[in-house]
């Protein structure tokens, strides 16, 4: 009886280690994901069509969790777990499809998920991405600060799916999902309004990224050792 007691509880563990499910990795028109470089004199709009110009990542939390600071830095800590999947753009301007097959999120379990889209000259992989995005800031709709390189100023955009609207940590969009198998339905990650399983995510915006030029890091150089030496001269 205890052999079989043991079984069913490794059973049950390996279960949960290889849990998974499927949900729709795609928005729908009106669901838009869109670029804002205002901050920097540029314009807002829907992302273009050329063929992987982005990427988009699907991360996960405990369903307690439901709220992020704005820059971000809270994917960058054990709370947040990074699916594996990846989507991109579609030949429909702002639209996204992405893989669908989720490990890690057993079919009827509540998670909170998060979407985050940047452009491809920042890069494929999400391990590059949050090496990039440690220590950023965002704010006035722009990225500074990180890992960024200097050539990541040429039109490249960082955002996810959380609603701007909040103040200090930001609340999310999408509170929780089931993800589909024959007994449950599949989540549709975006949505227009609260289901069931909670709310979907909106179209959201990918914010500009700006990175000082070489050229002003020199100058911000020179200008910290004149204060230096102004500042020894004057004792």
């Amino acid at each position: 009886m205890k052999k079989l007691a043991a079984t069913l509880c490794f059973a049950a563990m390996a279960t949960g280690v290889f849990a998974q499910g499927t949900v729709n990795f795609a928005n729908a028109i009106g669901l838009n994901i869109s670029t804002n470089a205002t901050a920097a004199a540029g314009t807002a709009g829907i992302t273009g069509t050329a063929s992987k110009g982005f990427y988009y990542g699907l991360f996960l939390a405990p369903s307690t969790v439901t709220t992020i600071d704005s820059s971000l830095q809270g994917l960058l800590t054990p709370t947040w777990t990074f699916t594996g999947n990846y989507g991109t753009n579609t030949g429909t301007a702002g639209r996204v499809l992405g893989d669908s097959l989720i490990n890690g999120w057993a079919a009827g379990s509540f998670q909170t998920y998060l979407i985050v889209g940047w452009s491809a000259n920042l890069g494929h992989d999400w391990t590059v991405i949050q090496n990039e995005l440690q220590g950023a800031t965002l704010a006035g709709n722009q990225w500074t600060g990180g890992a960024f390189a200097p050539t990541d100023s040429n039109n490249s955009f960082l955002g996810a799916s959380v609603n701007r609207a909040g103040g200090g940590g930001l609340p999310f969009g999408e509170p929780g999902g089931s993800v589909g198998t024959q007994s449950f339905p599949t989540l549709n990650l975006f949505g227009t309004a609260s289901t069931g399983t909670g709310t979907p995510a909106t179209g959201f915006s990918l914010f500009y990224v700006s990175v000082p030029e070489p050229t002003s890091f020199a100058l911000l150089g020179l200008g910290s050792a004149a204060l230096m030496i102004f500042r020894r001269r004057s004792k």
